[in-house]
């Protein structure tokens, strides 16, 4: 039989996240509407919550009490919508600097390990198209340095972190084909310059910025040994946790939509029948399931991360299964949320219209629905090709 209760300190790591989201949702109109005009350079934590205690902190000191830390994590993350980011990002540990944990040397570990590297994959002319990508970054064996040059785009959080791993072609010898490689680049370094803070449709607490390499030389020994399959392995782990992020979003607006129907005498009844039921509640019903379905997914892919480890073929298809409906649920739910509550989910004076537009992105990135089907029907039907 499955059993899908919580463990006491699984629930008391969901109450904990819930109510640090609730301390942060007065601020968060303010900043949907600033946030990218003066992006926050936030160190240390905002004062509505000092004193309180980290919860993915204590996640990890107590993770052995939880139904595992993979899984605890993502029933966190889908706890409720996170609309302000009340602690300093630069916290956490950044994507480059998991990649730089899983394949860096000792020696490179030792020199950058203490930096939070943000990770340079998407180019403006490419997206995240291998065969696309122009960033390129050519071997000196004068000064055994390579030389970098091109331009990466929607890069997370990199106006405030240390610098970032990247990807570029490397220029092959004697007109050998180029291979990828993956380098560690460090602000500050002749020839790297920021681009300004990018604005978007949705998710502006979420800072994107990018930058250019020109003639940037860095050290041989900032290659880190990884080529594209090997660093867009890392995105495994984070495939499920945007679904479940968005599935954030999905929660409030749905309790939200709940409480806006009962205010106006509706009741939500899950006994009665198809026809003791009215439209509104039948149609916020459907909503509802395919939140539970789209959950269930995302706990099936931890549970297999939990048992088999991240980069398992079972858990990577699982992955993909849990981003590509998570993200489609998401639109769908957040759109028929807004059509129950009418013109009132336009007012600012709600967040309802901001987690519509929050969850749009979902279906995009860390690899768009469309990569993820094809993912999905290649390990379904057994068809493989390898990254070259």
């Amino acid at each position: 039989m499955v059993d899908f209760s919580l463990t006491e300190t699984d629930q008391k790591l969901v109450d904990l996240v819930r109510e640090e989201n609730d301390l942060g949702r007065p601020y968060a109109r303010e900043l949907d509407r600033t946030v990218e005009i003066e992006p926050s350079r936030l160190r240390g934590i905002h004062p509505s919550i000092a004193g309180r205690e980290n919860p993915y902190e204590l996640l990890e000191r107590v993770h052995e009490e939880t139904s595992g830390l993979v899984i605890a994590e993502a029933l966190m993350f889908m706890a409720s919508a996170n609309d302000v980011e009340l602690r300093d990002v630069g916290g956490h540990e950044a994507f480059g600097s998991m990649v730089l944990r899983n394949f860096g040397s000792s020696a490179q570990k030792q020199e950058y390990g203490h930096l939070n590297l943000a990770i340079g994959i998407t180019e403006p002319d490419a997206g995240s198209d291998p065969a696309a990508m122009r960033s390129m970054a050519k071997y000196d064996p004068e000064t055994d340095e390579y030389v970098l040059n091109g331009e990466k785009i929607f890069i997370s959080f990199f106006n405030k972190f240390d610098g970032a791993v990247t990807l570029a072609r490397v220029a092959g010898e004697d007109g050998a084909r180029p291979e990828f490689g993956t380098f560690v680049l460090v602000k500050g370094t002749p020839g790297l310059m920021e681009s300004p803070q990018m604005r978007k449709l949705g998710v502006r607490k979420h800072e994107l910025s990018g930058f250019v390499m020109q003639d940037v030389r860095i050290p041989a020994s900032a290659r880190l040994d990884a080529d594209f399959g090997k660093t867009l392995s890392n995105f495994n782990h984070n495939r499920p946790i945007v679904a479940a992020v968005a599935l954030a979003s999905c929660r409030s607006l749905l309790d939200f939509t709940r409480t806006q129907l009962e205010e106006a005498g509706i009741e939500i009844d899950y006994v009665a029948n198809l026809a003791g039921r009215s439209a509104i509640v039948d149609r916020f019903l459907r909503l509802e399931a395919s939140w539970e379905a789209a959950w269930g997914t995302v706990m099936r892919a931890k549970w297999l991360e939990h048992k088999q480890g991240m980069y398992s073929n079972g858990y990577r298809t699982e992955a993909s299964i849990a981003k590509a409906l998570g993200a489609k649920v998401a639109r769908e739910i957040t759109q028929g949320c807004l059509e129950i509550l009418g013109p009132e989910s336009l007012s600012e004076a709600y967040l309802a219209e901001k987690w519509f537009r929050d969850v749009r992105i979902a279906d995009i990135y860390e690899g768009a629905g469309e990569i993820q089907r094809i993912l999905i029907a290649r390990e379904i039907f057994g068809f493989k090709r390898e990254l070259s």
